[in-house]
C-alpha cells in the first residue's frame, strides 16, 4: 500500500515537473520566434500600433500560434533533458532505483506529456498557424485599405514602387522607353468620392529620382479591386507632359499633350498581403475537403504534401524523441542547469538538420522529414529498454 502510494507521489512531482520546464522553456523559445516573425511584419505593425493599440495586439495574437507550434515541441525537449539531467546528477534516479521502483515507472509521466504535448503541437501546426496566418494576412489587408482611403481623404500623396516589368506594364498608355525608365509614380487626389475622382495628378520618377513625366486628369473613374490589391483608373481630360534631358545643370526640354480620355488605363498595385490560398495559409482539414473536391492541380498537391509532412514530423517529435532524451540525461545529465540545456540544444539542432537535409533531398512530398522520427524513434526505444 505505501508503495503504491509512494509511486503516486513520484508520478505527480515527475508530471508537474517537466510540464512546469515545459512552460517555461517554450515561452522562452516563442517569444525569440514571435519576435523573429514580427520583424518581417513590423511597419504593418507599427501602422497597427498607430491606428489601434487593440488592433496591434491581435496582429500580436494572430502571429502567435507559428512561433508555438516550433516552440512547443523543442521546447519540451529541452525540459526532459533539463529535468531528467538533473534527477540524474542529484542521485534521484539511483535513489529510485534502489528502491525497486522501475524506470517505466518513473519515466510514464514523461511519455505521458510527450503525447500531450505532440497533440497540442500538431493541431497549432497543422490547423490554429495556417488558419491565424490567413486572418493576419486579411487584417493587414484591410488596414492598408483604410489607410488608403483616408490618405485620399486627406490630400496626401500616395507612392507606388515600379520595381518590375510587371508592375511597369500597368502604366498603360505610356511610350515603352519612358515605361522602361520609370521606377516609381506618386499619386495625389484633389477630390474624392467613392469611386469618382477630381484633380488626379500622377508624377512619374526615374531611378534617380529626378522627375520623368507629369500627368494631370480631370476626372477619374476608379475600379478597385481589394483581392489583387490594385487599383484601375479611367482618366478623363488629362494634360500630358514629359520631360527629357539630363538632370542637374541643363535643362530638361519638355513636350506637353492633351486628351479627351487616356487611351488605356492605368493601374497601380497597392502593398498588401496575397490573399490567394496557398498550401501554407490552409488548414488540413481544409486541404483534405479540397483535395476530395477535386479542386487542386498537381503542383499545389505536391507543395501542400511537402508542408504538412514538415510539420506534422515537427509536431510529432516529442514523442519521438523523448525515449532517446530520457536515456541521454540519465546517462549525462548534469547538475548545472546550462549544461543540460546545453547537450538539449544540440540534439534538437542535430534532429532539426537531419529532417530537413532529408525532407529536402528525397522526393518531393516531404515524406524524408518522417525519417529523422523514425531514427529518434527506433534508437530511444532500443536504448531505453536496453
Amino acid at each position: 500500500m505505501m508503495q503504491v502510494q509512494s509511486s503516486k507521489i513520484i508520478r505527480k512531482y515527475i508530471f508537474a515537473e517537466i510540464l512546469v520546464s515545459t512552460l517555461l522553456c517554450t515561452l522562452v523559445l516563442t517569444a525569440i520566434l514571435l519576435y523573429g516573425n514580427l520583424s518581417k511584419n513590423d511597419e504593418a505593425l507599427f501602422r497597427a500600433l498607430s491606428i489601434s493599440p487593440v488592433l496591434f495586439l491581435e496582429l500580436i495574437s494572430l502571429m502567435l500560434p507559428f512561433a508555438l507550434s516550433l516552440g512547443l515541441p523543442f521546447g519540451f525537449s529541452l525540459a526532459v533533458i533539463f529535468c531528467v539531467g538533473r534527477w540524474s546528477a542529484d542521485r534521484e534516479i539511483l535513489a529510485m532505483q534502489s528502491l525497486g521502483i522501475r524506470r517505466s515507472l518513473w519515466a510514464t509521466p514523461v511519455f505521458l506529456s510527450a503525447l500531450l504535448v505532440t497533440l497540442v503541437s500538431c493541431f497549432a501546426s497543422l490547423h490554429w498557424s495556417p488558419v491565424s496566418r490567413g486572418t493576419f494576412e486579411q487584417r493587414i489587408r484591410n488596414m492598408v485599405w483604410e489607410d488608403f482611403q483616408s490618405w485620399i481623404d486627406q490630400g496626401k500623396e500616395i507612392a507606388f514602387k515600379l520595381e518590375n516589368e510587371k508592375d511597369k506594364s500597368l502604366i498603360g498608355g505610356l511610350d515603352s522607353g519612358l515605361q522602361q525608365q520609370i521606377t516609381q509614380a506618386t499619386l495625389s487626389i484633389g477630390n474624392g468620392v467613392e469611386n469618382n475622382w477630381e484633380n488626379v495628378r500622377i508624377l512619374m520618377w526615374g531611378k534617380n529620382r529626378e522627375l520623368l513625366a507629369i500627368l494631370h486628369a480631370k476626372k477619374s473613374t476608379v475600379v478597385k479591386d481589394r483581392k489583387a490589391g490594385a487599383i484601375e483608373l479611367f482618366l478623363e481630360q488629362v494634360d500630358y507632359e514629359t520631360l527629357e534631358g539630363n538632370s542637374g545643370a541643363s535643362a530638361k526640354q519638355s513636350s506637353f499633350v492633351s486628351f479627351e480620355k487616356w487611351k488605356q488605363p492605368m493601374k497601380f498595385t497597392i502593398d498588401t498581403p496575397n490573399l490567394e490560398r496557398d498550401m501554407k495559409r490552409l488548414s488540413l482539414l481544409e486541404f483534405l475537403d479540397m483535395q476530395k473536391a477535386g479542386s487542386l492541380n498537381e503542383l499545389d498537391t505536391t507543395r501542400a504534401y511537402n508542408h504538412f509532412n514538415k510539420y506534422a514530423s515537427l509536431g510529432c517529435s516529442p514523442i519521438s524523441l523523448t525515449g532517446l532524451l530520457i536515456t541521454i540525461a540519465v546517462r549525462s545529465g548534469r547538475r548545472e542547469t546550462y549544461a543540460n540545456l546545453f547537450i538539449g540544444v544540440l540534439i534538437c539542432l542535430f534532429y532539426f538538420a537531419l529532417g530537413t537535409s532529408l525532407g529536402e533531398s528525397i522526393g518531393s512530398n516531404g515524406y524524408g522529414w518522417w525519417i529523422s522520427n523514425l531514427c529518434a524513434l527506433t534508437l530511444g526505444f532500443f536504448i531505453f529498454w536496453k
